[in-house]
């Protein structure tokens, strides 16, 4: 049986390594309700353990904290909806199967001298979560099996070949950090600078490196923020490296978030790999993974609502504006 989504870290907080300590992960009081889809609503708790889990021993920069929160939830939502797409569809997994994968679960647990109800108090679970958890495993794993096909691997990676076939890119960045002790607030501020600042090199007032050397926070700003050659998966954390390579020679990203701060990035060069799909055929199950993810969220989104409390940062609906408490 395929893993889940969550166990591929489908989150971009995955790779957002900053050190080696613990992650600092601070939430709300774990039954406050930060977002609705339809009649279900979705605990800070559950969010909170979803990070927790792929940030794994992470070191979280602040600043960075709250579109990665923001991010964890998105996924949340999503899953949410899939489940609801499964209950309309009829496609998910069946009264049969959930009773089954649950007595498997007790016995489990009682082989190890445990039991759902010290299970859930380790875990800091509700029963419902529990049941809720196990219905997403049954019905994903369902998903994924009819829709990871050789066929959409292949054209996933012809459509993605630079992402996975080991290319490298030349870049440019300008960094933007906030202040030291400065709050959730100050990455809205930064993502605001970084677009104006885009701006100015969209209009030609200022060439990417000028913008660089005047802007960046960065120790390559004295080199108009040249950092080289860089491949998909390092040295550089995943949310900027994903953004790197979906850039053409000469475009400049969109503002994107990391744990040092806020980036642009500039494509300067593309150095084409050599790995197959057979190489890299375990990335693109992730990636299909993901793609199925959203496709499935995307078709239940008109059947059900999705409302935010504003007790948790998010994403304003249909785009990736973040908005953080009051």
């Amino acid at each position: 049986m395929m893993k889940s989504i969550a166990a591929w870290g489908s989150i971009c907080v995955v790779a957002l390594v900053a050190g080696t300590a613990p992650a600092q992960v601070p939430s709300a009081d774990g039954q406050e309700v930060v977002a609705k889809v339809g009649d279900e609503p979705i605990y800070a708790a559950e969010v909170s353990r979803l990070l927790e889990k792929v940030t794994g021993r992470t070191k979280i920069n602040p600043a960075a904290l709250p579109a990665l929160k923001a991010q964890t939830l998105a996924e949340v939502v999503d899953r949410r909806l899939v489940l609801a797409y499964a209950r309309r569809t009829k496609t998910g997994a069946s009264p049969a199967e959930l009773d089954a994968a649950w007595e498997k679960l007790k016995a489990s647990l009682t082989a190890k001298g445990s039991s759902i109800e010290q299970f859930l108090k380790e875990q800091s679970m509700t029963e419902a979560e529990l049941r809720r958890q196990v219905d997403w495993n049954i019905t994903w794993d369902k998903y994924l099996v009819k829709y990871v096909t050789d066929a959409r691997a292949e054209a996933y990676f012809n459509s993605h070949r630079r992402e996975l076939d080991g290319s490298e890119v030349s870049v440019s960045h300008i960094l933007l950090r906030a202040k030291a002790g400065a709050g959730p607030e100050a990455t809205a501020e930064l993502l605001k600078q970084a677009q104006a600042i885009r701006q100015e090199i969209a209009s030609g007032k200022l060439s990417f490196a000028e913008a660089a050397k005047k802007y960046s926070a960065g120790p390559s700003a004295e080199k108009g923020g040249e950092l080289g050659l860089i491949s998909r998966h390092g040295p550089m954390v995943e949310s900027f490296s994903r953004a790197a390579f979906a850039l053409e020679i000469g475009q400049v990203s969109e503002p994107v978030t990391t744990p040092f701060g806020v980036h642009l990035i500039r494509c300067n060069e593309i150095k084409p790999g050599k790995k197959t799909l057979s190489d890299v055929r375990k990335q693109v199950d992730e990636g299909l993974a993901r793609e199925l993810l959203e496709k499935l969220a995307q078709q239940q989104r008109p059947h059900t609502p999705v409302e935010f409390t504003g007790k948790w940062p998010h994403f304003q609906s249909g785009t990736r504006e973040l908005v953080t408490p009051k």
